[in-house]
């Protein structure tokens, strides 16, 4: 089932990346993490009412501050990029206490996303903006800022697979660069302090 925002997240990214190698590197993540929905709690496969409810439990304060910070259920993920990492997760919620109708809003999703991307992981954003293929941004996306357990080359060809898809169905050029099934030589990667303590989830 199609979350109904691909559209919006294509246009906003845009604006915002330029690159339609970058949008779609992300955009394939994003599905990959919550099939691009923004109140998705992680577990919840296929989507349902639970996240549904979830969320309207922490608009209401039902699931306070606290519990939707540290206690998240099934691991703890949420949202549009499913946010783990508690700090995280304290800042998006810092977010939606500004005036955002719902912690699981669209709106709050990209805008919290696009603040990480300028504030916290400037590296991945420069990756974003520059890429000449979707693979390129999609593995600096999957490896710097969604950081799941599983890393492998599988997971790096399906993301851009998602990714692909995106692309072609929305940017203006033609080609996505690199095929989703070309082999790449996996580099050793430095971690910096915050991707390295991040605590790493089955899901996604």
């Amino acid at each position: 089932m199609a979350s109904g925002y691909e559209q919006t997240i294509w246009n906003y990214l845009k604006a915002k990346i330029g690159n339609e190698y970058g949008v779609a590197g992300l955009m394939g993540n994003l599905q990959a993490e919550s099939g691009l929905y923004p109140n998705r709690v992680q577990g919840d496969i296929p989507y349902s009412s639970y996240s549904v409810e979830y969320t309207a439990k922490v608009d209401s304060g039902e699931i306070s501050e606290y519990d939707f910070v540290n206690n998240g259920p099934n691991g703890g993920g949420y949202g549009l990029c499913q946010w783990t990492y508690k700090p995280r997760k304290q800042a998006l919620y810092d977010m939606y206490k500004t005036g955002y109708s719902s912690i699981g809003s669209i709106n709050l999703a990209l805008d919290y996303l696009w603040w990480e991307l300028q504030n916290s992981y400037a590296g991945v954003l420069s990756v974003l903006k520059s890429a000449t293929s979707v693979r390129v941004a999609s593995d600096k996306v999957l490896h710097d800022f969604e950081n799941p357990a599983d890393q492998s080359l599988a997971v790096e060809v399906k993301r851009t697979e998602y990714g692909m898809v995106y692309y072609n169905k929305y940017a203006t050029g033609s080609g996505g660069g690199d095929t989703p099934s070309i082999p790449t030589t996996k580099k050793r990667k430095g971690y910096n302090f915050v991707l390295f303590n991040r605590r790493r989830r089955i899901y996604g």
